[in-house]
């Protein structure tokens, strides 16, 4: 089973509905709730993204985002950094510690490709980067399926 490992603007994207960005986040859930790939994230993710989700915190914000977080964690696996990778993140000469520790993640989990919106923050990645549109041309090519959503 191929693992991916999802970057947090992802899954903000699909958990708050983020405009253009919101329909390749949900088809990259969807088709990891069907089984075809492992979608995972670091905890530290989760930690990022519901922040992110309920606005910093703020009290009246807090029970939708774990709401929508729990509903996320049907599908999505959680991988928790530890000393290894957070040395290893810190050792690295990446500019960003965060992208840093997701990318250590991702190679601790042996995900076969990280999905972003920003490639560019993982410049330094040996682990192939795509943004959610080039993943599914990718899993098109790899897979020999077509990943199209049937309106019912």
């Amino acid at each position: 089973m191929i693992r991916v490992l999802a970057d947090s603007n992802v899954l903000v994207d699909f958990l708050a509905r983020c405009g253009d960005f919101y329909a390749l986040a949900r088809k990259l859930m969807v088709f990891a709730e069907m089984g075809d790939y492992e979608l995972w994230a670091s905890s530290s993710q989760v930690t990022d993204v519901s922040y992110v989700l309920s606005n910093g915190g703020r009290a009246s914000c807090v029970p939708a985002a774990r709401e929508a977080l729990l509903a996320l964690r049907r599908f999505v696996r959680v991988c928790a950094p530890g000393e290894r990778e957070v040395d290893r993140a810190l050792e690295s000469d990446w500019p960003d510690f965060e992208d840093a520790l997701v990318y250590q993640v991702a190679t601790s989990i042996d995900a076969a490709v990280i999905v972003t919106r920003n490639a560019r923050d993982f410049g330094r990645s040996a682990i192939p980067v795509r943004t959610p549109e080039e993943f599914f041309s990718w899993m098109e090519r790899h897979n020999h399926v077509a990943y199209d959503e049937i309106a019912l």
